[in-house]
Formats: structure tokens, C-alpha cells, sequence
């Protein structure tokens, strides 16, 4: 994905969608998307995973603080990796509920290019199957993009899983 902001184009200059005009129309499809998760229930099973991604292609509005870097990157790990254990998501939000001690991921900065699918493409899927299908690739190719911070991420939602046991 080209950053559309490094190349003196429009579009939103965090995730690099070129049809947005910016930031404030990506966010937008992202709150259309979200309010589409909530009105047609078969979509709702990948809300989560679908603000998480968006956060990981657009951290300086949505992981400024430790607290939010690491609910997005636990969020992705724990969808993504395939964590099966059923007290996980209890886990994280209880955990981070906790203030644990945590530190903003290293490196700092986020990555510069934060995957090829944006928000875009989940908003233009026709039809439920197709949603999921295209929420997960996106959520996917977001997580590698933070391929630094997956150590981080794994620590975080052990801490929290071995907390609640």
C-alpha cells in the first residue's frame, strides 16, 4: 500500500486508502462499518477484530496511550493467533481494566506502512460471507505490518491469561 500522504496525493495519510479524501472521511467508513457490525448481526462476531484493525492502521488517533496500544495489539494477537482459550477475551479486558504497568510498545514510532487492505475494502464487501472474509485478510495483513510489537503483544495476553488463572 502507498501512504497517500507520501506521495502528495489525497487520502487518509494512516492507513494510505486513496479513496478517502482524509482522515476525517476514512474515519467515517470506519464508524459506517461499525454501525453495520451492530444492525445486521451476522457481522458483529468480528466487530472486535474490526475496531483492532482499524486502531493498527490508524495509531495516532486510536493507541495514544500504552493502555490502548495494547488492548489493539492483544486484541489482533489474541483473533489472529488463534488463542482457543475461551477465558481470553475476559482475560484481556480484565487485565487491562487492572492498570497493569505497561509501557508504550518499542519501537516507537508505529510502522510506516500499515497493510495493503484498509477500511475500504471491508466497507465494500457485498454480503456477510464476504465481510468476514475480508475483515480477517485485512486484520491479518495489519498484525504483520506490527510484526515488531508481536513479542509484546504475546507477553501482554499471556500476563493476562496467566492472571485469571
Amino acid at each position: 500500500m502507498a501512504d497517500a500522504s507520501q506521495h502528495g496525493t489525497s487520502g487518509c495519510p494512516a492507513c494510505g486508502a486513496a479513496e478517502p479524501d482524509d482522515l476525517a472521511a476514512c474515519d467515517a467508513i470506519f464508524q459506517k462499518v461499525i454501525a453495520r457490525d451492530f444492525s445486521e448481526p451476522q457481522r458483529m462476531p468480528l466487530h472486535r477484530l474490526t475496531v483492532d484493525a482499524y486502531a493498527l492502521q490508524h495509531p495516532d488517533r486510536y493507541m495514544r496511550s500504552a493502555k490502548s496500544a495494547a488492548a489493539h495489539l492483544v486484541g489482533a494477537c489474541w483473533a489472529i493467533e488463534g488463542n482457543d482459550d475461551p477465558r481470553a477475551a475476559q482475560a484481556i479486558s480484565h487485565y487491562l481494566n487492572g492498570n497493569p504497568p505497561l509501557q508504550r510498545p518499542q519501537p516507537d514510532p508505529p510502522p510506516r506502512q500499515r497493510g495493503a487492505l484498509t477500511i475500504v475494502d471491508v466497507r465494500d464487501a457485498p454480503d456477510a460471507h464476504e465481510h468476514k472474509r475480508v475483515v480477517l485478510a485485512w486484520a491479518r495483513d495489519a498484525w504483520a505490518a506490527w510484526h515488531a510489537h508481536h513479542a509484546q503483544a504475546r507477553a501482554w495476553l499471556a500476563s493476562a491469561i496467566d492472571r485469571r488463572t
